[in-house]
């Protein structure tokens, strides 16, 4: 897991170098010797993630010569009349969410020859954990304002988290989209708290279902303790999710403890043995990325507990101890967000719609049978 790890760092890294204009069109990149170095990994590490740069058609490579930066193709070579399509999916660090949005996005662009769209990507980006509100706001402001300028009809949209202005930075991408008239899906959860529900067409999956049936998986008919992780800002999507564990909890005659709720870094072993020392036995995470952390430091601590998560990564097979998690159903996502945009365009005085698809537990050995 920590070669995996290791790997999408250096991708990452090098893909956002690129698209920040850091390494420029033609530039030849750093040697690989040179990018092992910087990044403390092993040749055949840096290898693969050139590799993959190479398939997203970001860099060349030439044997005896190196590795360069390929042209950048226009933003928008839609003929004009042609329905073009962007996405924006802001994030506060390259983590398990960007891996996942990552599907559904390439399950949207598989579809745009289909549904006679083009589908322009420059609205990925990753700014750092530290980043400020008004870094972030100008940061995508300068996004927004190169689709207008490329005519964008509409947005696919996954809201900021993670950062304690995420609401407030939400409300005013969606303002300016709506003062240029573009359109918006939001994709993967609402920027408003549940109950409330926003004014805007969403697609995601159920996440009360799904954190009813990952706590009721690990109750297993058996009257016991169950907690659940999350980290500090996390998405309104994972406040639904303890709202699905809390009734799995009543419905087996358990009543909900506010103490067996844990907000924190799953990756600091003080914060990790309070809870373990606390009683807790098995865990249900908010997300594979917290879940991956913490069944680390478990293991760092010399720990075991039983541990589920959401999304069914594509790590979340490999890890050391293969991962419980409830798997989001990416083409599904991608199809009806895709469904959702087509119909908002043509009726834009439509009342908006949510669609909650349900997903699938799959069961591996992260939570095995505990005596």
């Amino acid at each position: 897991m920590a070669k995996r790890g290791k790997l999408d760092s250096v991708f990452l890294n090098i893909e956002q170098r690129i698209r920040d204009n850091i390494y420029q069109e033609g530039q030849r990149l750093p040697s690989e010797s040179v990018l092992c170095e910087e990044f403390a990994v092993s040749r055949p590490t840096v290898s693969k993630a050139l590799s993959k740069l190479r398939e997203l058609g970001l860099i060349s490579s030439t044997q005896g010569s190196g590795h360069y930066v390929n042209a950048r193709q226009p933003e928008s070579t839609a003929p004009q009349g042609e329905l073009t399509l962007g996405i924006l999916s802001p994030r506060m660090e390259a983590n398990e969410s960007g891996f996942l949005f990552e599907q559904i996005f390439k399950s949207i662009a598989s579809l745009s020859q289909q549904f006679n769209f083009s589908l322009v990507w420059n609205g990925i980006v990753t700014m750092g954990i530290d980043a400020s509100k008004q870094k972030i706001i100008q940061t995508i402001e300068n996004i927004i304002d190169r689709y207008i300028k490329n005519n964008v009809n509409g947005i696919f949209f996954i809201p900021i988290e993670f950062h304690p202005f995420a609401d407030e930075i939400n409300q005013l991408i969606l303002q300016k989209l709506s003062q240029f008239n573009i359109r918006v899906i939001l994709v993967d959860s609402d920027f408003k708290a549940y109950p409330n529900k926003c004014a805007y067409d969403l697609v995601g999956i159920d996440n009360i279902a799904a954190g009813f049936e990952v706590t009721r998986h690990l109750l297993k008919n058996q009257s016991r303790r169950v907690d659940f992780l999350c980290e500090d800002y996390s998405a309104h999507t994972v406040s639904m999710r303890i709202m699905g564990y809390r009734l799995a909890l009543l419905d087996a005659g358990i009543p909900a403890t506010e103490s067996w709720i844990h907000k924190g870094r799953a990756g600091e072993k003080d914060f990790i043995n309070g809870i373990l020392d606390g009683g807790a036995t098995d865990i249900v995470c908010a997300n594979d990325f917290t879940a991956m952390k913490f069944l680390s430091t478990c293991g760092q601590i010399g720990r075991q507990v039983n541990v589920v998560g959401f999304d069914d990564n594509e790590y979340s097979a490999l890890l050391g101890i293969p991962l419980t998690t409830y798997k989001q159903p990416f083409g599904d996502i991608a199809r009806n967000a895709i469904f959702l945009m087509l119909n908002r365009l043509q009726f834009p005085q439509d009342a908006p719609r949510h669609l909650q698809l349900r997903g699938e537990l799959i069961i591996r050995s992260s939570c095995g049978t505990r005596r």
